[in-house]
């Protein structure tokens, strides 16, 4: 994983996760709306591809599962995770054939980060 993207207006919301991926060197970059994601993901300028997306479940634009039914589209490689308050079978319910890698709680902690790190680790492996 070389690129990922933090959609929150609240930069103190994923520090964990950022601390985490940081130790793994890959690219942050962060954006406030959903819209400024997907102009991220459009721009055929950049040079690297998004890897992942970490978004909060309230944006202001638009909610976490329409935005991504739009990453999707626009990128289907591009794993996305949700940090919100939804319970698992409410979550289940809402992002079900989505491919979401995994629901982190609202204010992810250290914890959530090792489990996200665990995922990427077994996605990883695959390609091995």
């Amino acid at each position: 994983m070389k690129q990922a993207v933090f959609v929150s207006r609240d930069k103190d919301q994923f520090v964990e996760i950022e601390q985490m991926l940081s130790r793994k060197k890959v690219n942050i970059m962060w954006t406030p709306t959903g819209k400024d994601l997907m102009s991220l993901l459009s721009d055929t300028r950049s040079p690297n591809m998004i890897d992942m997306v970490v978004m909060a479940e309230n944006l202001p634009d638009t909610p976490a599962r329409s935005l991504i039914e739009s990453v999707v589209v626009q990128s289907p490689f591009t794993l996305c995770v949700v940090a919100g308050t939804m319970d698992q079978k409410e979550f289940h319910d809402v992002y079900e054939g989505y491919g979401v890698l995994m629901q982190l709680s609202e204010r992810p902690t250290e914890n959530d980060a090792r489990d996200l790190e665990a995922h990427l680790d077994k996605l990883a492996g695959l390609g091995a």
